[in-house]
Order: structure tokens, then sequence, then C-alpha cells
């Protein structure tokens, strides 16, 4: 179902790749919503609900990017663009810095806690309680991923 993505070399192939990304996950997205409502199992059906909600989020995210680099390429302004604003550079969020620290710091920790508790879960209900916390420590992981860029923009 995925194919091989090629590097982008300009603006406006970064731009040709997102929109085709985006044209493709359509199409997955509707797959696994015909999956989920076909497979009677209520695991299964939980499970493919949940890919489906992240493919939809990774779906106008995708959009959004290529709204805002279609923009930057015309010198035209759509509010279905991703919002951008240069990193405030004159330091007032800096007293942030420690909060959000905190808040990655929280992530990472949730992390081990949560694979943790993936392992111990082991094959409970064949296995799905251990993919279940494994996926919400990939999540946290994510938070942590953006709670350091954030520090980063904030931080200066």
């Amino acid at each position: 179902m995925t194919s091989a993505i090629t590097s982008p070399t300009t603006t406006e192939d970064l731009l040709a790749i997102l929109s085709a990304h985006v044209d493709g996950e359509s199409e997955h997205v509707e797959a696994y919503r015909r999956l989920s409502h076909t497979i009677e199992d209520p695991i299964v059906k939980m499970l493919m609900d949940l890919v489906i909600e992240d493919e939809e989020r990774h779906h106008d995210l995708m959009r959004r990017m290529a709204a805002r680099l279609r923009d930057d390429l015309q010198a035209t302004r759509s509010d279905a663009a991703l919002p951008y604003a240069p990193s405030p550079r004159n330091g007032r969020l800096r007293g942030f810095a420690a909060i959000v620290e905190a808040y990655a710091k929280d992530e990472r920790q949730g992390i081990r806690q949560l694979r943790r508790l993936a392992c111990d879960a082991g094959l409970i209900y064949d296995g799905v309680f251990a993919l279940l916390l494994e996926t919400m420590a990939d999540d946290s992981a994510k938070h942590e991923r953006v709670m350091r860029f954030v520090l980063q923009r904030i931080a200066g």
C-alpha cells in the first residue's frame, strides 16, 4: 500500500510529494473504514477505529502542510494552510521553558512506565493490552519530541 518516497530537491517537489501522499491517504482511510465495518470482532473494530483516527489526523496535517507550501510558492493566503510564524527571539516565552522541560521529562517517564506495563501485560486478552500500552508509549515518545521542539522554539 505504501510507495517509496523520493527525496525532494525543491519546495515544488516537496509539495508534489505531500499532495500525492494526501491523495493516497484518502484511499487508505476508506479501506481501513471498510475493514472496520466488515469484521465483527470488537477488538479489531476498536483497533481499526484508532488507526482511522490517526490516519485522518495525518491526512489533515499533510493537507495543511501542502497548503502552507502552496501559499508560500504562489504568494497566496488560505485558511487551510498550516499556521507559521518565525520563532520569537525576544525571550518573552522563556519563562515557560521550565514548564515545557518538565512536560518532556514527564512524557519520558511515562514512556518507561507504559513499556514496562506492556511487558507485564504480556498476552493478557491475546496481547491487546500490551499492544495498546506500546502504542501509547509511542504516542508519548511523539509528545516528548514535540515538547523538545517547543522548548527549542521558546527558549531560543
